[in-house]
């Protein structure tokens, strides 16, 4: 009898605790191709975050100038890459913020600099950072539940809380 109640409990296990980091990943790549134009009188640029099944992402991020009308990725300015892993960031940083109709996910290391970040053209530079931009979406609705899912991702990968 206790065999069979075991074989329950752990047949039942997958769906007590929530998705896994495979079905997070996944879900949060399908939120994230696509990435809203950011405009203002300066600068527009798009920002996309592609995250691998080790917990590490890559944000590519193209600066276009104003004028430009038909943004791709061949008429950039230039090119930012955000590089780093989950494990490295803190659970309770993940915040949001809405500007202008977008609303911008944004995280930071639970311990140091543990954001690259590769600038390339004109110059190329590369910096480490302790905060970084993740993502950006135009849809409300997805806010609550893409914040969600950050945070869960930094917790199946063992994101620590910042000590104070």
């Amino acid at each position: 009898m206790k065999k069979h109640f075991f074989l329950i409990l752990l047949i039942c296990n997958n769906s007590i605790f929530g998705q896994t980091k495979k079905e997070t990943i996944d879900w949060l790549n399908t939120k994230f191709q696509s990435s809203p134009i950011i405009s203002d009188e300066i600068e527009q640029y798009t920002r996309f975050l592609k995250i691998n099944q080790d917990g590490s992402f890559t944000i590519l991020v193209y600066n276009y100038s104003p004028k430009i009308l038909l943004l791709d990725t061949s008429n950039y300015r230039w090119k930012t890459i955000f590089t780093g892993n989950f494990k490295d960031l803190s659970p309770n940083s993940i915040r949001t913020e809405t500007i202008k109709g977008k609303i911008f996910f944004f995280a930071s290391c639970s311990y140091g600099n543990c954001i690259t970040q590769n600038d390339i053209g004109p110059d190329y530079n590369i910096f480490k950072n302790p905060n970084v931009l993740l993502a950006v979406t135009s849809d409300a609705s997805l806010e609550p539940r893409c914040k969600k899912a950050l945070i869960h991702l930094v917790n199946l990968f063992g994101g620590k809380k910042e000590p104070f």
